[in-house]
């Protein structure tokens, strides 16, 4: 975090005390799992984060998962 401090005056960064964590920044990141590689990397993992975060799966968690193409009309041409 970079703070920008006005003046050399830390009272302009006293909200910083006041900040807290996003509820879902937890929620995000017991979502991932060891790489199976076993490489030490860390991949993400859907399943698991709803799974870890409680979550019933029968509500709707993400609207962009299996998000459905919408059909566009075909547009009229011109005949001559």
């Amino acid at each position: 975090m970079r703070l920008l401090i006005n003046g050399g005056d830390w009272n302009t960064v006293s909200y910083i005390s006041d900040l807290r964590r996003n509820k879902y920044t937890e929620m995000f990141f017991n979502g991932y799992k060891p790489h199976p590689d076993g490489d030490g990397s860390m991949i993400w993992d859907f399943e698991l984060a709803i799974k870890e975060a409680n979550i019933d799966k029968k509500r709707k968690v993400c609207s962009l998962r299996k998000k459905k193409k919408k059909s566009t009309p075909k547009k009229k041409t011109r005949t001559k």
